[in-house]
Parts: C-alpha cells; structure tokens; sequence
C-alpha cells in the first residue's frame, strides 16, 4: 500500500467519523426542536433516515476496502463451536470491564465518563432518539468505523503482525473517542472494550459479530 492510498483511506474514515456525528445530531433534532413533542414516528423515521443512508455509506466503502485484501479471507462465518466458545469468552470479557467501570464509580477511583454524561443529559431531552442511537445505530456504525474501515487503512490484514497494530490503533483511538486523556480509568475501559471489539474482529474476521458484543454491551449499560 502507497503512502497516498493510506493517507486517502485516513481522510475517508475522518469523513466518515464526521457524518456519523451529523447523524446522531439530526436523530435527536425532531425532539429538541419541539420540546419533546415529536411523535413516536417521526423521531424513528428520522433516525432511520439518517443513520441507514450513513450505514448504506460505510457499507459500500467497508466492502471497497475489502477488495485490497486477500480473496475468502473476510466475510461471513458460522456460529460453530469454536466461535461459540470465543464469543463467550468475549462476553465474559465485556462484563469484566463494566464490572471494573461500577467499582470505580463506586469507590471514586473516577467520575463518570465525559462521554456518558453527555449521553445522560441527552437520554433526558430526547429518550426515543438517543435509545435508538445508542442500542440501534452505534453498533454496527462504530464497528464499521472503527473495525472495518480504521484496521483496514492498514496494509497485509492476513499478517498476524500487522493484524495486531491494526488492533491495537483501532482500540486505542476507540477509547480516546469515548472518553478524555483527562480521564485515564474510563480511557482505559474503553480501550479495553475496543480491543475486545478488534479481538473478536480479527479471529471472526466477520464483522457480525463485533456488532452483536458492541450493541449487547450498549444495551447492558444503557438498561441495567
């Protein structure tokens, strides 16, 4: 891969990133505009415009960067044992670290994450808009984002090698977005999330599953 061609993937996914920060701004618009008094149906209607155009996008854009890599190598995969067993470790994983978040909330080893307490002011001005946001759409947009486009910026995805650094840089910029160098216990969770996410990416190598870890983790911390 030439240095152009990364730097061209780069400026898409920092588009990208972009339009999925306009998508979530319009999905909570119907409600903020008419203090709380949008229907049910045109709050969803909103979000389903807004975010299945921005999925239709990365979708497109994911499958053009998967045309670089090895043919076989990435797509669909049955849940047989061997990934079952994974995808339970993985679970078990993903609870640790929200276990890990509640004791240091708890005993104040840190405050609530920037990133979260936005998500709570807004969960109390536009409830419909911001569930569906964070259960529906985050998912499988943060995935695409950060598992399909981001590791695939990097070269030689059948190497375990680079494999690793893709990882590693898609973890790390996953906790850097959620949350502040300010805050270094809530920055290292979401880390830690993000490379479970990349984990679970990388030995699937289908995208499916990272998805169904993100939005069982979103539901998780959003309703209990």
């Amino acid at each position: 891969m030439t240095i152009g061609k990364f730097l061209g993937r780069i400026a898409a996914v920092v588009a990208l990133f972009a339009l999925y920060s306009v998508a979530q701004a319009i999905s909570v618009v119907p409600t903020i505009v008419t203090n709380g008094k949008a229907g049910a149906l045109i709050v969803a209607g909103v979000f389903t415009i807004a975010f299945g155009g921005l999925l239709y996008l990365l979708a497109a854009v994911y499958q053009y960067f998967l045309r670089f890599e090895k043919p076989a190598v990435y797509g669909p995969r049955h849940l047989d044992k061997k990934v079952a067993r994974f995808m339970v470790g993985m679970v078990l994983a993903l609870a640790a670290t929200q276990l890990l978040n509640g004791i240091g909330l708890q005993l104040h080893w840190t405050q609530e994450a920037s990133n979260q307490e936005a998500l709570t002011a807004l969960l109390k001005q536009a409830p419909l808009a911001m569930v569906l946001v964070a259960v529906v759409g985050a998912p499988p947009v943060e995935e695409l984002l950060f598992r399909g486009l981001l590791m695939h910026c990097f070269p030689h995805q059948d190497q375990r090698g680079w494999l690793w650094f893709s990882g590693s840089v898609s973890a790390l910029v996953f906790g850097l977005l959620h949350a502040g160098p300010s805050e270094p216990f809530a920055w290292a969770l979401y880390t830690a999330m993000g490379a479970i996410f990349a984990a679970t990416y990388a030995y699937t190598k289908d995208i499916r599953y990272s998805m169904t870890l993100h939005f069982l983790n979103n539901f998780i911390a959003l309703f209990l």
